[in-house]
């Protein structure tokens, strides 16, 4: 059954010991807890001991800790040593504090034998969406993605979220064990005083929510256990509702890089026969090009371009520039340059007159002494890597790294400069399918289930541009 946590942070011990005095009398005290913020138990740490034996209550402790791992150790430790926390069933700290302090504190939580579940808060329920965007660079959606699945891969007992994402995060999480705590819930027609994603308790009992944590409209109620006994009224007959409307966000925050390849990849024919057959980034350029970006195409390529900058950063390169290795690369290498923090991005193209030249598309860049990451989507066997090595050199440029999502050589075999790539798919060459003639299938490997095949795009890049501009 789901509980309804009491929230208690703003009041003097006379008035606590009071209002639990009296809630207790409900008929479902057993499924309540009471909730306390970090300074009011160091304020009024005997009093909330005296509230435990006299009311025989469980507790919430809402410290929301974020700091380094050993003083977050040491938190705990303490937390033990008071001996509240045997009355303590939940612990609160911050999602973004990282992996490494939340599996800290689970570890001395799990080393001490203590059973308070830890609950790692992620966006707050008082953020809009301007605010997760310059706190997260992220829409709150995504932010919380992020921070649940940091926390839950950390070890975790529950997030704590706005009951909007909760549907969410039961849908795509499903194969995690957690629970889900719901602060900002308002009863229908309440006031959401400074809470900004709120739902009701019914609501949030259908998209999952465990734990539902209301303070204002119990506490300044004149019949504080009518608005007890109206929560669990409310929640008494309503059940978890399965949504099933989060297909792609379950498989971009809970992928494996093969099934994320059946959304993304496609092979394409080349005109000179069946046989020739190539992995393209089909998603990430979304035919060819379009600037319109769908959110899942958006997301596919910036969570890529974000391991690949990782890479980067493992290698410790310094770089001034991003260059696109055409059109095809252009999502993926303006994200990869906002990740390195690089501020100036360029591109090429093949010549239209001569395949074998390449073009430097932008002209009000310097082209003295710059350091520059190459960007591909996919390196296949290096003949335009090499055409750019050679204009970069000429323009007394220097070539650090290529960074590339998927890397068809299996292998770095660019002994000039690093390699680095998000995924190296199985050596391949090229495949067959089901129209290929049966004499010639030995030669080749079959393709591979998850592959879709599609026309090769054609790379008329002064077409393209005119049809946009129409």
């Amino acid at each position: 059954m789901t509980k309804l946590i009491v929230s208690l942070d703003k009041l003097s011990p006379e008035k606590v010991s009071d209002i639990i005095a009296d809630i207790s009398t409900s008929e479902h005290s057993s499924h309540l807890l009471y909730k306390f913020n970090d300074l009011i138990a160091l304020l009024w740490f005997t009093g909330i001991k005296e509230l435990l034996q006299n009311h025989n209550i469980r507790i919430m402790l809402d410290p929301k800790w974020n700091d380094i791992p050993n003083t977050v150790s040491n938190y705990f430790t303490q937390l033990h040593a008071s001996g509240l926390a045997e009355k303590t069933d939940i612990l609160t700290l911050h999602a973004n504090g990282g992996h490494e302090m939340i599996q800290a504190a689970v570890k001395v939580r799990d080393t001490l034998g203590l059973k308070t579940k830890i609950f790692a808060v992620t966006a707050l329920t008082s953020l809009q969406d301007s605010d997760t965007h310059d706190i997260y660079d992220e829409n709150p959606k995504h932010a919380v993605l992020k921070l649940t699945k940091l926390a839950l891969d950390a070890g975790v007992d529950g997030v704590v979220c706005s009951a909007q994402e909760t549907a969410m995060l039961r849908a795509i999480f499903s194969n995690y064990d957690f629970e889900i705590m719901n602060p900002g819930v308002r009863f229908a027609g309440g006031d959401t005083h400074d809470q900004k994603r709120v739902c009701t308790p019914t609501e949030a009992v259908e998209n999952g929510a465990n734990y539902i944590v209301m303070g204002r409209p119990i506490l300044q109620a004149d019949d504080k256990v009518s608005q007890v006994e109206q929560f669990f009224t409310e929640v008494s007959d309503t059940s978890y509702i399965s949504s099933h409307q989060y297909e792609f966000e379950k498989l971009l925050y809970t992928w494996d890089w093969k099934e994320l390849l059946s959304y993304i990849g496609a092979f394409y024919f080349r005109p000179e026969g069946w046989k020739y057959c190539r992995l393209a980034s089909w998603l990430l350029s979304n035919a060819y090009i379009n600037i319109w970006t769908t959110e899942r195409s958006y997301l596919v390529m910036n969570r890529a371009a974000s391991e690949l900058a990782e890479l980067i950063r493992a290698k410790n390169i310094e770089a001034d520039i991003v260059m696109w290795a055409q059109m095809w690369s252009v999502r993926s290498s303006l994200v990869l340059a906002q990740k390195l923090w690089i501020e100036t991005s360029i591109y090429t193209e093949k010549d239209g007159n001569d395949n074998k030249l390449m073009k430097l598309k932008r002209h009000d860049v310097s082209l003295k002494w710059k350091r520059v990451i190459i960007s591909e989507d996919i390196v296949t066997k290096g003949s335009t890597l090499r055409k750019m090595k050679s204009m970069i050199e000429e323009a007394g440029w220097e070539v650090v790294a290529i960074g590339c999502i998927w890397n068809r050589h299996g292998t770095d075999s660019f002994d000039w400069v690093p390699l680095i790539s998000c995924y190296v798919p199985e050596q391949f060459e090229l495949y067959w399918d089901e129209t290929t003639p049966e004499e010639q299938r030995k030669n080749y490997l079959q393709l591979p289930e998850w592959a879709t095949v599609s026309p090769k795009p054609k790379n008329e890049w002064d077409e393209m541009v005119a049809s946009m501009r129409g």
